[in-house]
């Protein structure tokens, strides 16, 4: 699999063919200083944008038609003679030149529309992997790999199933056996054409040298998809914070493919929202924690550009991002070739996990809440697909939509009788009728509320829990009976559902006066909520019920969490180990964030200020005996403890990032 360099640069160059002068001000020396103030050693640069435009002669597209010199060859050039990599851009999915010469290579929706003909917020115009497009495509990218034999690598971008009604579609479905007018063909069918795109490029890349590195956009990692997944030699994790994404979306998509086979890097943006902003700039400090964040989770790091239509690169830009490079150069020794520490697994709840779904999508919304409990509780953890064994975590988290089918189920109940503890909720533990346990969590099954709004009251087993009246959580619940079970949480219903006949106030009715029934229980191995609990906490953000989480993982762990630090909640950890250096590195995060304005309805969470912490305890549990502690790279050795496999120490102070070395 190809190995990834740790500073690279994404450089866009999405330019309309009615602007003048293309690349008039590129110059080989100005090129190589911004790449030099960046300390950049890999920069992907185009050979095909959205437009449709070549920048490069090329016999088989157009080359920009204000562009008067090899621009791509030039760019190539000046990179080999400062060592910088320069993996090669062609649009995959866009093609504006093609889109408008040949309409019916366009994706045709349901409605029979190609696109909105007056919509100009983004490009409208899909093209067609099941035309002959494909083969130009293909033709464009052989020509490249001719063209430059040597090249580090293929990015193609915009990858992903397309429900297309064309003619042509149609005929092809129903010839393959597929119901247009049924919406799971169709999607079986674009599947089918995907898969068809994926064999083609991938084999144009390699045409030339097998090894060639290549890489598929669809600005998120499909967890699950290993088919598809695997037409790639490396992953390139598309996660823009203040873009859409937010701060909560790389850790997640992180930690699913750290337990995959390929390296991986994290890819922002220098942008103050998203891709395609001229004058953009986010703040240093936010820069300097997300690249230090894609280290703590074991990636490689990319930040995100775009290049004057000029040809001049900006050096603000490279500045901004050679300041946070500069601390990722120092820190390189310690990030290469790790392998997560994590005792917990969370399985996702995905559905059809089998499917490349890509886009700007988030995790399901369940597994989003879990893993946020986790997040801020600094517990490690790695995320699974449906196809990942569950053995050698301590403790496993099923997200309250999960479908316990029965191999799931025997899946489970192998896990338990190995010595594994299960946290589930909603769904999670129950048959796919939901119509009993299909795991015996020690309890009995009676059916579904009727409420809307219930209340979570703690009891003597979550003595943590601040809040001792009943807390609102909405969506209804489970009723359970305990068996063998102990009751963890109480559950109190409203007076009644509000409707246009009887309401209460402004929301929702208050907690009845009723015999209280259970809400959660625990066993030795399993602790099982009635309530959607990850699911509410993603939608809400009520830290209550994080604290419910809490009070059921410390029970089930026996009390000795992975991990304990008086880390804020916005605090994050990483463990990582280096086999091959024998030592443990744990990654300690924090920079406060902030919700300023918003771009395209999301809300952009920005981080501008490094604000230091002091006096940071942790302690972590570890498989082997620490014999060293020290603050890397600065070499500061640390006074350290390790009693009963728990190693602790003191950070007397750090900002944004900071590693510890514990050798071994």
């Amino acid at each position: 699999m190809h190995h990834l360099r740790f500073r690279q640069v994404h450089l866009d160059f999405h330019t309309s063919g009615l602007i003048p002068g293309i690349g008039a001000r590129f110059d080989r020396r100005q090129f190589q200083e911004a790449l030099k103030a960046g300390r950049v050693n890999s920069i992907t640069i185009f050979s095909k944008c959205h437009h449709g435009y070549s920048y490069h002669p090329t016999k088989v597209g157009k080359m920009h038609p204000h562009l008067k010199f090899d621009l791509l060859a030039r760019q190539i050039d000046a990179c080999r003679e400062i060592g910088v990599r320069c993996p090669i851009y062609l649009s995959a999915g866009l093609d504006e030149l093609a889109a408008f010469a040949n309409p019916t290579w366009v994706v045709k929706k349901k409605d029979g529309t190609t696109y909105k003909p007056l919509e100009v917020e983004w490009f409208v115009r899909i093209l067609r992997f099941n035309s002959p497009y494909l083969e130009y495509l293909c033709d464009q990218i052989r020509e490249v790999v001719r063209r430059w034999p040597d090249n580090d690598g293929i990015f193609l971008d915009i990858v992903g199933t397309q429900r297309d009604y064309s003619d042509d579609a149609l005929k092809e479905m129903k010839r393959h056996g597929y119901d247009p007018e049924n919406d799971a063909d169709v999607q079986r069918y674009a599947e089918d054409v995907l898969d068809r795109y994926f064999k083609a490029t991938t084999a144009a890349a390699k045409s030339v040298r097998k090894d060639n590195p290549v890489f598929h956009n669809s600005g998120h990692i499909s967890l699950g998809a290993r088919k598809a997944l695997g037409y790639n030699t490396h992953l390139e994790l598309e996660s823009l914070p203040t873009g859409g994404w937010g701060y909560d979306h790389f850790p997640m998509s992180a930690r699913y493919a750290i337990t995959q086979k390929w390296d991986f890097m994290g890819m922002t943006g220098k942008f103050h929202n998203t891709w395609g902003e001229f004058g953009g700039f986010k703040r240093p400090a936010a820069l300097r924690y997300e690249c230090g964040a894609m280290l703590a989770y074991g990636a490689k790091c990319s930040v995100g550009d775009q290049l004057h239509p000029n040809g001049e690169m900006n050096l603000d830009t490279y500045r901004l991002i050679g300041a946070a490079y500069a601390e990722v150069e120092r820190k390189e020794p310690w990030c290469d070739f790790v392998k997560p520490v994590a005792r917990i697994a969370l399985v996702s709840c995905e559905i059809n996990q089998d499917r490349w779904r890509g886009g700007q999508a988030q995790s399901a919304v369940a597994d989003e809440g879990a893993g946020r409990m986790l997040l801020e509780l600094h517990q490690p953890f790695v995320v699974l697909d449906a196809w990942s064994e569950w053995t050698g975590f301590d403790l496993v988290v099923l997200p309250d939509t999960f479908a316990m089918t029965p191999a799931k189920a025997a899946r489970a109940k192998a896990y338990l009788a190995a010595g594994g503890r299960i946290i589930g909720a909603g769904t999670a533990l129950l048959d796919e009728k939901h119509e009993t346990f299909a795991v015996d969590c020690g309890a009995k099954l009676l059916g579904r509320s009727k409420g809307e709004v219930d209340y979570l009251v703690a009891t003597p087993l979550t003595p943590d829990v601040p809040v001792k009246s009943p807390i609102v959580i909405q969506g209804g619940a489970f009723e359970i009976r305990p068996t063998r079970a102990q009751v963890l949480a109480e559950r109190r219903e409203a007076y009644f559902n509000r409707t246009w006949e009887h309401y209460c106030s402004h929301q929702h009715a208050p907690d009845a006066p009723q015999p209280a029934t259970p809400s959660a229980v625990i066993t030795r191995q399993i602790a099982y909520f009635a309530h959607d609990l990850f699911t509410r906490y993603r939608t809400y953000g009520l830290p209550l019920y994080r604290d419910f989480f809490e009070a059921a993982l410390r029970r089930l762990l026996g009390g000795k969490l992975p991990v304990e630090t008086n880390l804020p909640t916005g605090g994050r950890i990483g463990v990582m180990e280096q086999r091959r250096e024998r030592r443990y590195v744990v990654h300690l995060l924090y920079s406060p964030t902030s919700v300023r304005g918003k771009f395209r309805d999301q809300p952009i969470e920005l981080i501008e200020d490094v604000v230091p912490l002091r006096d940071i305890r942790v302690a972590v549990r570890l498989p082997k005996k620490v014999r060293s502690a020290r603050l890397v790279p600065e070499g500061t050795s640390l006074p350290f403890a390790q009693r009963a496999g728990v190693a602790e120490f003191i950070v007397p102070e750090f900002a944004s990032h900071q590693m510890i070395e514990l050798a071994y």
